[in-house]
């Protein structure tokens, strides 16, 4: 429950950054404002990935070789972390057919989470997590199940399509959060650290 909250913390602070940018980007590049808050939504759910798997950052980068590359060993032992890499998923199986129409197909969609669990595993390796297939296969699961979910809503609110997303921007999108997370989060949890003191 701790980590979900000072998840929830740092989240709401990363939007600090986050938000201002992705204003500009609607002036510049966006134009719509119901799409701009769509793509806040889904950066702030980026930017809570990134804490919750210990993403890199600029002050904490350290090449840790922890791994295990052999599918399902250990899995029932530690089955809540398994619960929850699926759970950490299945928004992103949501919101990207939602918005992108070029992810209405389940391949391209699960395509993307595997492309996202692979490039979070690689990047653990700078950092104090271990790099886990069993990660990517909950994770891919998890995508899996949103995916079903999202079409559900698709089916229900087919006025999603009148925001216009383009491909292009769920990709500028992964970069910014990317960024700013790399270069902030030691700023932010920092500020955050002597805030609570």
């Amino acid at each position: 429950m701790y980590r979900i909250y000072s998840t929830g913390i740092e989240t709401a602070a990363a939007s600090a950054i986050l938000i201002p940018i992705l204003f500009l980007y609607h002036i510049f590049i966006f134009h719509n404002i119901k799409k701009t808050a769509a793509y806040i939504l889904f950066s702030l759910y980026l930017a809570a990935i990134c804490f919750l798997v210990g993403f890199p950052n600029i002050a904490g980068m350290r090449i840790v070789l922890s791994h295990n590359f052999i599918p399902l060993r250990g899995m029932l032992t530690d089955i809540t972390n398994s619960y929850l890499n699926v759970l950490l998923f299945i928004p992103l199986g949501i919101f990207v057919p939602c918005l992108w129409p070029e992810y209405r197909s389940m391949m391209k969609t699960v395509g993307l989470g595997l492309m996202t669990s692979l490039g979070i595993e690689i990047l653990q390796i700078f950092t104090f997590r271990a790099t886990d297939i069993n990660d990517v296969i909950t994770n891919v699961a998890g995508t899996m199940i949103g995916y079903l979910i999202g079409k559900l809503i698709i089916n229900r609110f087919p006025q999603l399509n009148w925001l216009g997303c383009k491909e292009r921007e769920l990709y500028l999108l992964y970069v910014t959060v990317g960024v700013v997370m790399f270069f902030s989060q030691p700023f932010i949890q920092s500020v955050l650290g002597n805030f609570s003191l």
